[in-house]
């Protein structure tokens, strides 16, 4: 047999360690299969022909295949790549949808990568929407979620409202819901049955009253069954919190069909709408006569407010040396060289202490928030009191290089 010269690729960030010839009884060409390592600060990503089981992932871990042919070119997708670790793999965005078509790709810009594309219906459909709009995208764990087209005829949305009650649950309530049709006009209001409900499902529902989280709540005694309102689908469920309703990845029975099971008024569909999952806003003052230091610390968690008192929090007090441009350098203070504790945790300021040091030797001060031993406030922008330039871009944190 004669072999041509070869040219083994070698993965951009990464290096070869070993190859062999394989020649498989179901493939006519004879090949060559190279294992890859990637250099230190990448990930190894396998390709695609090498992933298609966890066992094959596993077995074959970092294998590359190249075709002996005259041009000895490996195809990309029988390579391993090394990218930075936690970076989102490219997309192939679908051409087409359900009576529609992709009009636009959209780039991460950060990794520039595809991961979302723009779509429009063919003539004579109506489309139904993402909560993106008419933007498609893809997960992480490479499923896509779409917009997909109809006949003006099958075509509606799902309107929802919570009817709160007397409940003080913030922007919490009992579903109803109705259709909304293309000619205007709309269906009767109905309830859902919370069985086999689950999250997801009640994030789709807030996404579609503008808040971009939810979750299903127990109704307490004062959020009771809406009167009067027959039960109009059970069983719903989406299996990702990304989705509206209407989307394929949700599913949603009317209600009887299966002629089973019968659902009472308690069991109503309640849940909650919010806008932060998590959201950590640490602030900071500084009296400039006596030195001291207030940082307030409000923490949210799925749109309620924690109470902290009893949560393992501290506070570290800091400096900042402002150099030129917008370059800066930091460093945290002592107890007992620096400052000094003034008294407790409160809810109002904060913690609080007094520096007690020179403070010509700094130019701002600030405070960073830690649970054991974890930073709660990666990107701050409010927790010092240094010039506003510094505060642009996520705050003048960023980066920091605490000595």
């Amino acid at each position: 047999k004669q072999w041509y010269q070869r040219r083994v690729a070698i993965t951009a960030g990464g290096y070869l360690m070993r190859e062999w010839e394989w020649n498989s009884e179901y493939e006519q060409e004879y090949t060559y299969i190279g294992e890859y390592r990637c250099n230190p600060g990448f990930e190894l990503r396998n390709a695609k022909i090498f992933s298609a089981s966890e066992e094959d992932y596993k077995e074959k871990y970092g294998w590359g295949k190249c075709i002996d042919e005259e041009d000895n070119t490996p195809d990309p997708e029988n390579l391993p790549r090394c990218v930075q670790p936690g970076s989102p793999e490219p997309c192939n965005m679908p051409e087409k949808i359900l009576n529609g078509y992709r009009v636009e790709e959209i780039k991460n810009e950060m990794y520039d990568i595809v991961e979302q594309a723009r779509y429009r219906c063919n003539s004579g459909y109506m489309m139904s929407e993402t909560w993106k709009g008419d933007i498609g995208w893809c997960r992480s764990d490479r499923t896509f979620e779409l917009p997909y087209c109809m006949d003006p005829k099958e075509w509606h949305t799902v309107e929802f409202e919570l009817v709160s009650g007397f409940s003080k649950m913030e922007n919490a309530g009992r579903v109803r819901a109705r259709h909304n049709y293309a000619d205007g006009s709309s269906g009767d209001w109905y309830a859902g049955c919370d069985d086999h409900f689950n999250g997801p499902a009640a994030g789709a529902i807030c996404r579609s009253m503008g808040f971009r989280h939810g979750k299903q709540v127990t109704a307490d005694k004062k959020m009771k069954p809406i009167s009067g309102l027959p039960f109009g689908i059970t069983n719903i469920f989406c299996y990702h919190d990304d989705t509206l309703i209407m989307s394929p990845s949700c599913n949603a029975d009317k209600y009887g069909q299966l002629g089973w099971p019968i659902c009472t008024p308690e069991e109503q569909i309640a849940v909650q709408c919010f806008n932060e999952m998590w959201k950590v806003d640490v602030g900071f003052s500084m009296v400039e006569r006596s030195g001291k230091m207030f940082c307030p610390v409000k923490v949210l968690k799925e749109g309620k407010e924690m109470k902290l008192k009893n949560m393992d929090i501290r506070v570290e007090w800091g400096g900042v040396h402002l150099e030129s441009g917008d370059d800066y350098k930091t460093e945290y203070f002592k107890e007992g060289v620096h400052y000094t504790t003034n008294g407790k945790f409160s809810l109002k300021k904060g913690f609080k202490a007094r520096f007690t040091g020179d403070k010509k030797e700094y130019d701002c001060f600030f405070c960073d928030i830690y649970m054991g031993e974890h930073i709660m406030n990666p990107w701050p922008d409010k927790n010092h009191n240094c010039p506003a330039e510094y505060s642009e871009d996520g705050g003048m944190m960023e980066d920091m290089d605490m000595n």
